[in-house]
């Protein structure tokens, strides 16, 4: 009979980060899988990639997985850091059972995911997004759960500074798309397989990642550039289904935006109210289960082709 006994196995790896961009990248694309849906834990995720590359490592290394192929041990617990060049450490992790815990104040947590430019204070972010609504005049705040009929003034007004945030929320949502979608199609450009660098390309039906290229990332970012001219201006729906997705990558974010900010009061169930205002169908939903639907894989370039009686940008129209 075989007599349990305990040790420490102690392993140094030498790391040199010579891209420290992509392995934050990477954590953030991980970060979307594991999340399965949960927009809290996104958002955790989200900020442990964000604050630097030894943290994204941190995430996105095991070490169960040291001996996850050998039979007769199990790990019991396990700590991990990393030692920057100082030899201090820059990133740790202390795990009991192999379980991690991540906390932070909002600064700490959200600053790199909302931005470094002033402002900083949360009651200033709130401030600016409900500000920022202005920028939008082209959606139609009723759409947005603005009940003009509502005889009550108190719910009236109530349902006017929940549309009001959520056009400003939406509106911080589409510059970051549209920040982050310049960001890939350089990373693209510089390397056309560089997918797990993209940040919002990546978030996109993973059936057809291998589409993604330089060329279709300038004509998404193309027609996502003019989705915000609607929005702008006198927006009805989506003018293609890869207008759709954009808009729901900016929708996406506005969920992380609200984790983010739980003090944001947007209409209850906003999302279900956007996807019933802002689509004229969902459709764009299915490509993300395409493999489980047995959906076959088709050209992309179907995806620019304008709905009936819609018209989109020439570059990034079909030929």
């Amino acid at each position: 009979m075989d007599i349990p006994r305990t040790a420490k196995l102690h392993l140094e790896i030498d790391l040199e980060f010579d891209h420290p961009d992509a392995v934050q990248a990477h954590a953030r694309k991980w970060a979307r899988e594991q999340s399965d849906g949960d927009s809290h834990a996104l958002v955790e995720l989200l900020a442990q990639a964000a604050e630097s590359p030894e943290s994204a490592l941190m995430m996105l290394v095991e070490p169960d997985d040291v001996l996850g192929a050998v039979p007769g041990v199990t790990a019991l617990g396990a700590s991990m850091w990393i030692d920057g060049a100082s030899g201090e450490p820059d990133a740790w992790l202390a795990q009991d059972d192999l379980e991690d815990d991540v906390d932070g104040e909002f600064d700490a947590e959200f600053g790199d995911v909302l931005g470094d430019e002033e402002p900083e204070s949360e009651d200033d972010w709130l401030h600016t997004i409900f500000a920022a609504a202005e920028k939008l005049p082209g959606l139609d705040l009723e759409r947005l759960g603005y009940s003009t009929v509502e005889l009550n003034p108190d719910v009236r007004a109530q349902s006017l500074r929940q549309a009001t945030n959520l056009r400003g929320a939406i509106h911080w949502a589409y510059e970051y798309l549209i920040d982050q979608l310049f960001d890939d199609v350089q990373a693209l450009r510089t390397s056309p397989g560089a997918l797990d660098e993209a940040l919002q390309l990546g978030a996109l039906p993973p059936l057809y990642q291998s589409h993604y290229g330089p060329l279709f990332a300038q004509r998404f970012l193309v027609v996502t550039l003019d989705l915000g001219t609607a929005l702008a201006t006198s927006f009805s729906s989506p003018s293609c289904l890869a207008q759709e997705l954009s808009l729901k990558l900016a929708l996406d974010s506005v969920d992380i935006l609200a984790e983010m900010l739980p003090a944001l009061d947007l209409p209850e169930h906003w999302r279900a109210l956007a996807n019933k205002t802002l689509f004229d169908d969902l459709d764009h939903e299915l490509l993300y289960q395409a493999a489980q639907l047995g959906m076959a894989t088709v050209d992309v370039s179907a995806w620019f082709t304008p709905f009936p009686e819609r018209s989109i940008n020439p570059y990034a129209a079909n030929e």
